[in-house]
């Protein structure tokens, strides 16, 4: 799903990863997020009150709601028939090992359309995925609709020798065609110029576009947030984010080797939501082990400041203002490391801080997006547990955010 190497370095995949693992840190630590379904989990009902628009989808990631009521919803992908491995130590890159696979790849990620009635079609197919193993998939992620064009950003594997066409890219979708256009290449920037200089990584994820008609992308491999811009493809690296303190009961003596022995864990920026004021919030998920409560969001400003906006908060994929002027927010479980890992929910950030849930009991949610009259989608069933067919949802909400009167 979310992750830092690769993919969900994804997740939320983040949840999506591809070293997706680090030893040492309270057992396996995961670099970032790399949330993998439990196969003993079983998939939870449905909470009441909520409508399933459609289901069996393939790791839907971020919505994005039409004039029209279309809803348009990225999938992740399956990965395809393509094995990856490691290359084996002293030789050369492209020699075979004897290594089981890392990942297999493939051009299953695509962008489907729900239309009010649960009709669903598919609006661009044929796009990066990627499935790593212990980590989950990644793909097509971040979604915006402007002038009726599709912007994109997809995730990937820096791991690979030779990356898939428009993996970890923003890209531009022709709505009636399904034409691709690159704009922006963020993957071959992360691994020249690293900019947060520590495991060199990219998987984008969250993106929205700001006041200024920017777009503001999450890397949650490479723990930055661009600038891009949709009608050049000019980017420009807008900050890179602190990592988050690891809880004392989890610090590992001398430190996570990944940041320098610094005690702390990767942010992974996943959902990202234009502020009204200029910037962006960016939801955080955290690396592994995921501590309970030390997600959070951050407001980025137009300058690169970053500050907190919501705290408390666990494994937070996704950060949206509702009509209502309101914050929400995601969280995957809100206890990752539980056997099986807990439900998440859907909070609302309330001015004093307060985290109130308003959907309650929700298998893996990861994106959040609302319509004008208030009314919420969610994607969830956002990895499938190995042996199982796509899970993917998209549930809707009636009445969350009802704007002023």
């Amino acid at each position: 799903m979310v992750t830092r190497r690769s993919v969900l370095k994804g997740v939320v995949g983040a949840t999506a990863l591809s070293v997706p693992v680090v030893r040492g840190l309270g057992g396996t630590m995961a670099q970032d997020a790399s949330p993998v379904a439990s196969p003993g989990a079983g998939i939870p009902g449905v909470p009441e009150g909520e409508i399933v628009l459609a289901s069996g989808l393939m790791s839907p990631r971020y919505l994005a709601v039409a004039e029209d009521g279309i809803v348009y919803v990225t999938e992740a992908g399956v990965g395809g028939d393509e094995e990856l491995f490691l290359p084996a130590e002293g030789t050369p890159e492209a020699s075979p090992t004897p290594q089981a696979p890392f990942a297999s790849r493939g051009l299953t990620g695509q962008v489907s359309r729900i239309a009010p009635d649960g009709t669903v079609t598919v609006a661009a197919s044929g796009l990066p995925s990627y499935v790593l193993v212990g980590e989950g998939e990644t793909g097509p992620s971040g979604i915006v609709l402007s002038d009726g064009l599709i912007l994109l950003s997809i995730g990937g594997s820096v791991l690979a020798a030779e990356p898939l066409m428009y993996e970890n890219s923003v890209v531009s979708i022709d709505k009636a065609t399904g034409e691709v256009t690159l704009l922006a290449g963020i993957g071959e920037y992360e691994v020249a110029n690293n900019p947060d200089t520590f495991v060199v990584g990219s998987n984008l994820y969250g993106m929205d576009i700001g006041i200024d008609g920017r777009l503001h992308v999450a890397d949650a491999g490479g723990n930055a947030v661009y600038h891009v811009d949709p009608a050049t493809g000019e980017f420009d690296v807008l900050a890179v984010l602190p990592g988050i303190e690891i809880p004392a009961e989890m610090a590992p003596p001398g430190g996570n080797p990944t940041r320098g022995g610094a005690n702390e864990i990767d942010p992974v920026p996943s959902g990202v939501a234009a502020n009204p004021a200029g910037g962006a919030f960016v939801s955080l998920v955290t690396g592994g082990p995921f501590p309970p409560g030390a997600a959070k969001i951050h407001a980025v400003a137009e300058d690169g400041t970053v500050t907190d906006a919501g705290v408390g908060l666990t494994m937070c994929t996704d950060v949206a203002i509702g009509p209502d002027g309101h914050m929400y927010a995601v969280q995957l479980s809100l206890n990752f490391i539980a056997g099986p890992p807990e439900p998440g929910n859907v909070v609302r950030v309330l001015e004093n801080g307060t985290l109130e849930p308003v959907v309650e009991g929700l298998m893996l949610p990861n994106g959040i997006a609302f319509d004008p009259a208030g009314n919420l989608f969610i994607t969830a069933g956002t990895t499938s547990p190995p042996g199982m067919g796509p899970i993917g949802t998209v549930l809707r909400v009636d009445g969350v955010a009802p704007p002023a009167a």
